[in-house]
């Protein structure tokens, strides 16, 4: 018995010594999520935690203040709960699948239960470029009906040579089943800097298209677009 003992906290041993806890906080002026401002283009803080094993298994929670009058009757929080499983499948190509669950307490719009969100998705990366595709496998942030919707998104990250900037942009696309008059297209560009100490900067333009006038009905709320164009900086520290 006394063997097996040791032997279980043996292989508990080299499991956390394989295994990395990390966290993050930060502040934004804005949170803009698949372009569309959450916060009803008011500033945010932000913070999570992170686990990641060799193995390439991982899990995380991430949080966020959000606008109680974009997300109706709620705490104005958002809070994600995520795991997947991430490896390199052919030399420099590496593959993301998991599931991406995102809880908004209290909060309803008054024709569904409430905005929760559950997607599942999957990502290949290479070098500076990825792309990734997510699918609701329930109602999309309170559409009625909305289960099956869409989001594909291709990113770009270039570190630029002999600086501590990093050049990023993204387009995403988004289609809501049952709801097509609710699609559209995101766009950003722009850098981070990494002030050291787990310490980073950045700041992105962003920019929407072809949102229809239901879309920006739907995206408007006390008589603010959230849809607009706008500058975003934000600051976060790791550790």
């Amino acid at each position: 018995m006394k063997s097996v003992l040791v032997a279980l906290l043996m292989t508990a041993g080299v499991f956390a010594a394989q295994a990395q806890v990390t966290g993050n906080l930060g502040l934004t002026t804005d949170y803009r999520y698949r372009g569309i401002s959450q916060t009803q283009n008011a500033p945010a803080i932000q913070g999570g935690v992170d686990y990641s094993h060799s193995s390439g298994f991982y899990a995380g929670n991430w949080n966020s203040s959000v606008s109680s009058s974009v997300y109706t009757n709620g705490a104005g929080v958002e809070s994600d709960l995520y795991a997947g499983y991430k490896r390199e499948v052919i030399k420099g190509l590496t593959l993301d699948v998991g599931s991406m669950n995102y809880f908004y307490p209290r909060a309803t719009n008054g024709t569904s239960d409430n905005f929760d969100t559950k997607e599942i998705y999957a990502g290949l990366s290479y070098g500076i470029a990825s792309a990734k595709y997510s699918r609701s496998i329930s109602n999309y942030f309170g559409a009625s009906n909305s289960k099956g919707s869409e989001y594909i998104q291709a990113d770009v990250a270039y570190p630029v040579k002999g600086t501590k900037f990093t050049a990023v942009a993204h387009a995403g696309h988004t289609n809501v089943a049952n709801s097509n008059k609710l699609d559209y297209t995101d766009y950003n560009v722009g850098a981070s800097y990494d002030l050291g100490q787990g310490w980073a900067t950045s700041a992105k333009y962003h920019t929407n298209t072809g949102l229809t006038g239901t879309a920006k009905t739907a995206n408007t709320v006390n008589g603010q677009q959230l849809y607009k164009n706008a500058v975003v900086v934000g600051v976060t520290r790791s550790f």
